[in-house]
């Protein structure tokens, strides 16, 4: 029997906050994207991010339960460090919560993926593409280690 479900990307490094979530099929290489939104937020992203996914999730034409995720994915950095540790404690928590796997995906290969595609991709998207793949290849996936590590250097 095949699982499907909804797979939630949280892009949160930037000053922009950007969802997108698709419809996945366990085995299956394809996704359907179901939508995307951003919100910019500047430095109130912290405050507002529960709200915009609560808003994003319940989408009155389509909206989706939290139990029917199956993955989540969430950009780890390089970027704000405030938006990224936020985006990784939220998707921890969703993650715990759930008993799903997040998948943590660094930007530099976000950015790489979507360039690599040749179409236009938002690096939402691009985001959900990289933890798709990782699914669907059954790499396990805990909150420890979508943790960024920032390393320290006396330059």
């Amino acid at each position: 029997m095949m699982t499907t479900g909804f797979a939630l990307a949280l892009h949160t490094t930037t000053t922009k906050l950007e969802l997108t979530i698709a419809e996945v099929v366990q085995d299956s290489p394809t996704y359907i994207l179901h939508r995307q939104r951003s919100w910019e937020l500047g430095r109130e992203l912290s405050a507002r991010l529960h709200d915009c996914l609560i808003l994003f999730m319940a989408d009155s034409t389509n909206p989706i339960a939290w139990d029917d995720l199956v993955f989540l994915a969430i950009a780890t950095g390089i970027g704000s460090f405030t938006g990224t540790r936020i985006g990784v404690v939220v998707a921890r928590t969703l993650s715990e919560q759930l008993n799903i796997p997040v998948y943590g995906v660094d930007c530099e290969a976000i950015v790489s993926w979507s360039q690599q595609t040749g179409l236009p991709q938002s690096l939402g998207e691009s985001l959900l593409a990289i933890a798709h793949d990782r699914w669907q290849q059954g790499v396990c996936s805990s909150w420890q280690d979508v943790l960024p590590i920032y390393e320290y250097s006396e330059e």
